[in-house]
């Protein structure tokens, strides 16, 4: 369970750094999660990141909603 907490930390982080804060797993679903799943949402948040253009970025961003 604490290597889930780990990845869940570690995309929640990549989430932040796209100054998307709001992303969360509650923990109590963590247990019906599989290590791969998250290993697998991090790899495509990743891959994702990699493939967009400052143009995108800026793009996307004006629809980011603001609390």
């Amino acid at each position: 369970m604490n290597d889930k907490k780990e990845l869940l930390s570690e995309i929640k982080e990549l989430w932040s750094s796209q100054n998307i804060d709001k992303f969360d797993i509650p923990e109590n679903l963590l247990e019906y999660l599989d290590i791969s799943d998250l290993e697998k949402l991090k790899e495509r948040i990743l891959k994702s990141m990699k493939s967009l253009t400052q143009e995108q970025i800026e793009w996307l961003s004006n629809f980011r909603k603001y609390d």
